[in-house]
């Protein structure tokens, strides 16, 4: 959800009439991307209401013909209170439109998310959801997704921190990592990407969490349980809407179990599995198409050669 500071709440406008508040946006921007952001995003829910309010209008045009309370002086009053309504609709948590716009773009343009994850950790390896990997059919459902009911739910919470995600994962990665014959701090870092270290992982619609490290949505061999989520995906640089499906796992270790066989369960990942090291393998997953994000294997590896992140695994295997 979408939170507006004090100087947020003053660039927000209370009337459609109020023509400045574009320009007080432009000099936000220069201050406070996020916030100024989240303005744009209103502004555009804004703008998709009172469209569709002028389409229900113009269809209901064809009953007032004859309408002796129908005139151009009625219509004219009609359209400034649609218009009012349309801002006052879309105030506060509005339509939740404009949330969705706002994370979607955050991953889009690289813009850091506000989270409890410290200043510095956020300049050195932005940790953003990216957009989830796209399940294919496989012939058989994994070993994970039959043991995904019949275990009960564990509850696993992160602080946000390098050190806590690789302190609670690093034993888990490793042993993924070996099976597929690379460093585990690609799988860690992926993960990192995915999740943003963790606290924001997809969830139920009564808060409980799919325990779903790298983002794998659930396609029609997925025997599993799975969590339904509203996502914003762009196709063809357009923004749309879109319902999906994404495994939920009882543990994380079934999440990690259930990736390594997503991966070589499928034959256009053979040449990550062929790679000499983590980044290759990385870059191979998407070249294969993993995620839709051009920038993907960029912002992985950004993550996984931090210093945060170096240290964290080196005092892991120290101990």
């Amino acid at each position: 959800m979408m939170q507006s500071s004090a100087l947020t709440r003053s660039v927000s406008s209370d009337a459609y009439t109020d023509l400045n508040s574009l320009n007080a946006i432009r000099s936000l921007g220069r201050s406070d991307k996020n916030a100024a952001l989240e303005e744009v995003a209103k502004q555009f829910e804004s703008m998709l209401v009172r469209m569709m309010m002028k389409s229900m209008r113009d269809a209901n045009e064809v009953f007032a013909k004859g309408n002796m309370l129908s005139s151009p002086t009625t219509s004219m009053y009609q359209q400034m209170y649609d218009d009012q309504l349309a801002v006052s609709l879309t105030k506060g948590r509005g339509m939740g439109i404009g949330d969705l716009m706002v994370k979607q773009l955050q991953r889009r343009f690289g813009i850091e998310q506000q989270d409890n994850t410290s200043a510095k950790q956020q300049e050195l390896i932005r940790p953003e959801q990216s957009t989830p990997a796209q399940s294919t059919p496989a012939p058989l459902p994994s070993a994970a997704a039959v043991q995904a009911t019949e275990a009960v739910k564990e509850t696993v919470s992160f602080d946000g921190t390098v050190s806590d995600f690789v302190n609670k994962l690093y034993a888990m990665a490793k042993t993924a990592a070996d099976k597929l014959a690379i460093e585990p701090k690609a799988l860690l870092a992926q993960a990192a990407l995915e999740t943003g270290w963790g606290k924001k992982m997809t969830q139920a619609s009564n808060g409980e969490s799919s325990l779903n490290l790298f983002n794998i949505k659930a396609s029609s061999d997925w025997q599993g349980d799975t969590v339904s989520v509203a996502t914003l995906e762009f196709k063809n640089n357009l923004p749309v809407q879109e319902q999906a499906n994404f495994r939920s796992y009882n543990n994380i270790q079934q999440s990690f179990d259930d990736y390594v066989d997503f991966i070589m369960g499928r034959g256009r990942y053979d040449k990550a599995l062929q790679a000499k090291d983590g980044e290759q393998y990385i870059q191979e997953l998407a070249k294969a198409g993993y995620a839709t994000d051009p920038k993907y294997a960029e912002k992985i590896m950004r993550i996984a050669n931090s210093s945060a992140m170096n240290n964290a695994i080196a005092s892991v295997e120290v101990n």
